[in-house]
């Protein structure tokens, strides 16, 4: 056997569950025989077979390959690093990703290494029916694939169409802020929703933080401002053709009504709410109740979080068993899912990830495999995660 081509790891890879994400990525690109130096076991040799090219210019989890970097090391490597696109210190919260403080939100990295695993490509349809703050539509989007997000949460909404369309407006954005000026009355609403989210992430600082209003602005808006335009840099140096993104603000116990027809989608990645364990009307209730929303209300349409104490489990597996159906539904023959999911307890009942798996067999969903991954924050509530791939018949 000829193993020479070499490949090595990210740095940040610490998890048993993020060196299998990224064995399966090599197989994802056609590299079936390889081998890992047990001496350095952040480094693979591997033979000429399969997609080396593909492995560099979409990879989550290598950072070089023969000897070249990786697109993903130089988009994710920190500025403290010598990173041109990274304004935080943390490889998953670079260009768009960092804005807002979201909890419970996907990691960029498992994300991107999730498509390449599904095998999605240019010209399919990728669907998060749980779009939160829009890691999956960046991803899909910079992967060159159409996407289309769901989300009842109209913050989320809006940061992920922030996230994933300001930088059509960088200059325009720019102008209005190196002019300390806000957009006017029917302004382009791609600009407007930018200076939405800013007020909010602000609205974040003072009510969490108990931070000054109007110097967290300036700086929010400053450095918001600067990744969006390096999501444009990015496009046009990299040439990344990017992918529509459509975000909706919507149930997706009823994707019929929005007009998702059956089998019109290619793949779905997800990670559905964790409501039994955090709050999400709670923990965004200042800029839910800055962009004018009744808390009341939106309560009683969150999955997890409607309904009293005692029937709040019971309510959530429900909606998730449609929420099941609908994935199904709107799947295409043949088409996969990765759905990132744990075990979840109110104290009285618990949900394991196997009751779970059964809620897509009963829709037509064949289930595939599961993978362990480390869960941080939520062992109180939280007692086991996995990724779980289904494949529709």
């Amino acid at each position: 056997m000829n193993l020479s081509n070499t490949a090595r790891l990210h740095r940040n890879v610490q998890f048993m569950y993020e060196q299998s994400l990224a064995e399966q990525e090599l197989e994802s690109f056609g590299i079936k025989d390889f081998v890992s130096d047990r001496r350095d076991p952040w480094s693979y040799t591997f033979n000429g077979s399969g997609d080396a090219n593909g492995l560099l210019n979409q990879s989550a989890y290598f950072g070089t390959v023969n000897g070249a970097d990786s697109l993903y090391k130089k988009l994710i490597l920190p500025a403290y690093q010598g990173g041109k696109y990274n304004i935080t210190r943390s490889v998953n919260q670079y260009l768009t990703h960092w804005i807002y403080p979201y909890k419970g939100k996907f990691h960029p990295q498992m994300v991107r290494a999730l498509l390449n695993i599904l095998h999605v490509r240019p010209g399919q349809v990728v669907m998060d029916p749980f779009v939160g703050s829009g890691t999956a539509a960046i991803e899909t989007m910079m992967m060159g694939v159409d996407f289309v997000g769901i989300d009842i949460s109209p913050l989320c909404v809006l940061i992920s169409k922030v996230k994933t369309g300001a930088w059509q407006k960088a200059e325009e954005i720019a102008n209005l802020v190196h002019a300390d000026e806000r957009p006017e009355m029917g302004a382009d609403p791609i600009i407007r929703d930018f200076f939405t989210l800013a007020d909010m992430v602000t609205e974040s600082d003072v009510a969490v933080r108990k931070r000054d209003r109007d110097t967290y602005y300036k700086k929010n808006i400053g450095k918001m401002l600067r990744s969006v335009k390096d999501m444009a840099v990015v496009k046009k140096k990299f040439g990344i053709d990017f992918g529509s993104a459509s975000l909706l603000e919507a149930d997706c116990r009823c994707m019929k009504a929005l007009g998702i027809q059956d089998s019109s989608v290619d793949v779905i990645l997800t990670s559905p709410p964790y409501s039994i364990a955090l709050d999400y009307v709670k923990n965004d209730a200042h800029a839910l109740r800055a962009m004018g929303h009744d808390l009341t209300v939106i309560r009683e349409k969150f999955i997890g979080v409607r309904g009293k104490p005692k029937t709040k489990m019971g309510l959530y597996n429900e909606d998730m068993k449609l929420v099941f159906r609908e994935m199904a539904r709107v799947l295409k023959p043949g088409g996969r899912s990765a759905v990132v999911i744990g075990d979840a307890t109110d104290g009285r009942e618990v949900t394991t990830t196997e009751e779970i798996k059964q809620w897509g067999v009963a829709h037509g969903l064949r289930f595939e495999r599961a993978l362990e991954k480390k869960v941080f924050g939520l062992y109180s509530v939280m007692s086991e995660e996995k990724i779980l791939f289904y494949r529709k018949d």
